[in-house]
């Protein structure tokens, strides 16, 4: 116990020397992530619940303050909880997947250097008070790929820095060995999520990525984070080619199968072609909309996926289900969708509001129209 612990400890250091080859790290060729997002890894912010809905924030709230407060026993106890019953929120978000992205950020999206590190020594903290636990590695290593992003910056690769590269690189590799270092972490699904992360940013090869996908789908089945995950490693701008993201959405939703599969559909679409632009070009807006509907009837829907439905709805050219979910939106906009009230205004109303235009179809993303059967 004790020596895995000093494993652990071993990484607290924010620069570690890399062994063998070196590292391929990926040159994002465009920014993910809206203005003041987290960098945690690509797409990660679109995976996350509604951060406008009441019980997301008290929980993220109680989380922390579980944390803050060192009681480290409780946020084991509860990871477990979420773990073992599959806990979600309003519109199916996992309660797992909050947790940890509340313990792997300061809690400010300004937070400096220092504060990091200090997210960082408190997590160390709670592997020396408890070396067993599934939690704090994977929070840890969570922690050390937002960080890395932090360096790094989400601009084009001639952005970066020499020694914002060296970071991102040295904090990646931190984030590796933590999660390599433990075994009872890989009991837990988040472990092959933020194995994910660490895959996308040092360049794997999509044989081996797609294993690991693999693996965390046989942990667990619902974790349907997995699949966002992938379908973004296989953008174009990232290691796919035209048309294989597309493909792969299709393959694992028939994989999972029915009606999980059609829910994992829909969630892929919300994630990759909402809001700024699409990102898989074709994907079925009748099999959007099923999806929508299973995840509806199994945990409500929350207001940011009724705006999304709203805004696919006007990309797909379907004026009447666009309509049909304004008028359940009212006008509770949510900005995450829209970044403009005028945008939703103007998309509402299909006229303009000053300069503004209403969003039109996206004829070059040409998505598959069609009735739900």
């Amino acid at each position: 116990m004790l020596a895995q612990c000093s494993r652990y400890v071993a990484v607290l250091a924010i620069s570690i020397p890399l062994v063998g080859a070196a590292v391929p790290v990926v040159a994002a060729q465009s920014s993910v992530f809206g203005p003041g997002s987290p960098a945690a890894a690509a797409a990660e912010s679109a995976e996350d619940a509604d951060a406008a809905d009441d019980s997301v924030r008290t929980f993220r709230v109680m989380v922390r303050g579980l944390l803050d407060q060192g009681r480290f026993a409780d946020l084991d106890a509860l990871a477990d909880q979420l773990r073992s019953q599959r806990l979600r929120f309003t519109g199916g978000a996992w309660r797992l997947h909050v947790l940890y992205a509340t313990l792997s950020t300061p809690g400010s999206e300004t937070a400096t250097d220092a504060e990091w590190r200090a997210q960082i020594s408190m997590l160390v903290q709670w592997l020396q008070a408890n070396p067993t636990s599934a939690t704090a590695p994977v929070a840890l290593a969570q922690t050390y790929v937002r960080f890395a992003w932090k360096a790094r910056g989400h601009g084009y690769s001639d952005t970066v820095t020499p020694e914002g590269q060296a970071l991102f690189i040295d904090r990646m590799e931190s984030a590796r060995s933590v999660l390599e270092a433990s075994t009872t972490s890989r009991l837990c699904p988040q472990w092959y999520r933020q194995m994910q992360a660490v895959a996308l940013a040092q360049g794997w090869d999509h044989a081996r990525y797609a294993a690991l996908s693999e693996q965390g789908f046989a942990n667990e089945p619902g974790y349907y984070y997995f699949a966002l995950a992938e379908l973004n490693y296989l953008l174009p701008k990232w290691f796919g080619k035209p048309g294989e993201a597309r493909a792969y959405a299709e393959q694992i939703a028939d994989t999972v199968g029915d009606a999980d599969g059609d829910a994992v559909y829909f969630s892929m679409a919300a994630a990759t072609n909402c809001c700024v632009r699409t990102e898989v070009a074709d994907l079925s807006w009748a099999r959007i909309q099923r999806g929508f509907s299973i995840v509806e009837q199994r945990y409500g829907s929350t207001n940011r996926q009724r705006n999304v439905m709203a805004y696919l709805a006007l990309r797909a050219a379907d004026a009447q289900a666009a309509q049909r979910f304004f008028a359940r939106i009212s006008g509770d906009w949510n900005r995450s969708v829209w970044k403009t009230k005028a945008l939703f205004d103007a998309s509402r109303s299909g006229h303009a509001v000053g300069r503004t235009q209403p969003l039109q179809p996206d004829m070059a993303a040409t998505i598959s129209a069609g009735a739900i059967d």
